[in-house]
């Protein structure tokens, strides 16, 4: 059988002789791979760019770690400061007593206190009650359902037509939402979106669907909003020595140029009963109604603390609201 058949006899190609010993002379040549050599070192420099990447990045995370535990540290410091700060001015207030606020006392001049290791405090302390108080809006205090108080019953309107409100149903609105019964007034509105408690702050009034931010807010410099008028800093009677000069101009039988009269009157002295005031401004009207809420020293202050380092540069800000009566922090805000 030719060794070129298989036994069905069918033909195979003829295997090729592979020489397995050297060539003549006795040397082997082999060409490189250069792609293999190529493929390693770009893995290298891969997991090379990796490892400095990764080393930059725990790098910038450390000092970011640090960045935040010294900025957190500085922070719990500053805060510590004030509320020692306000401690001690709540003591002062309640060793205060005078027959009016102005801001003519010194007490109520920004002053400056050195700090150990801390730099500066700049401490400011401003008398409040000076616009119509929404949380003694209602006769009586424990039955806020009864009618408004009597010496509001002509500056609550009053506003509301500042404001560009001439009918009685908003302020209906405004008032059946803070009382706490449940049966709305005339043009009012009350059910189980109404609040029916007192404001924690005032932006609640949003709750009501007539109030929007540019009536709340108003459109400055150009349009008052509600929160010129009303704040929740204000006991039952507004101190005239504080008073804004448009809560003023609410009042009955007044006019802006009594309200000019009497905002010159006090820029030069305190004013500590009106008999005084009508003396002086002999175009003062004779308040029948609304005599009642005012008043002339504050039981709400603004604290203002405004923390500063060695370069006075501002580090830390804190504005603060307190109730001389009750000793107590209504409001901490920090900046």
């Amino acid at each position: 059988m030719n060794g070129s058949q298989s036994r069905g006899g069918k033909r195979r190609p003829l295997s090729k002789r592979v020489s397995s010993g050297p060539p003549a002379g006795g040397f082997v040549f082999f060409r490189a791979n250069r792609h293999k050599d190529g493929f390693i070192l770009v893995s290298v420099l891969l997991l090379c760019v990796m490892l400095v990447a990764s080393a930059t990045a725990y790098a910038w995370f450390v000092r970011t770690q640090i960045r935040a535990v010294f900025q957190e540290k500085t922070a719990l410091q500053a805060r510590g400061i004030a509320f020692l700060l306000t401690q001690e001015v709540m003591k002062a207030l309640k060793l205060l007593s005078k027959k009016s606020d102005s801001l003519h006392d010194p007490w109520f001049q920004p002053m400056f206190i050195p700090l150990q290791d801390f730099g500066v405090a700049n401490v400011s302390l401003k008398p409040l009650d000076n616009k119509i108080p929404l949380k003694y809006l209602f006769a009586s205090k424990n039955n806020r359902n009864s009618d408004i108080d009597t010496g509001l019953k002509i500056v609550w309107p009053n506003m509301w037509l500042e404001l560009g409100e001439r009918g009685i149903s908003l302020p209906a609105k405004v008032l059946d939402y803070i009382d706490v019964d449940t049966v709305p007034r005339a043009g009012g509105r009350d059910g189980p979106d109404n609040l029916n408690r007192d404001l924690f702050d005032i932006s609640e009034l949003l709750g009501i669907p007539e109030i929007t931010p540019e009536l709340l807010y108003g459109e400055p410099p150009t349009k008052r909003g509600l929160a010129d008028y009303c704040t929740l800093w204000s006991g039952k009677q507004i101190n005239i020595n504080t008073v804004e000069p448009h809560v003023l101009a609410l009042f009955e039988n007044m006019n802006w140029n009594t309200v000019e009269d009497v905002m010159k009157y006090r820029a030069e002295k305190e004013i500590t009963n009106i008999a005084d005031l009508k003396r002086e401004i002999p175009s003062f009207p004779n308040l029948q109604n609304t005599m009642f809420i005012i008043g002339y020293t504050s039981d709400y202050y603004n604290l203002k603390i405004q923390l500063l380092d060695e370069n006075w540069n501002s580090t830390r800000y804190f504005d603060i609201v307190l109730l001389k009566s009750e000793g107590r922090i209504l409001r901490w805000e920090e900046m």
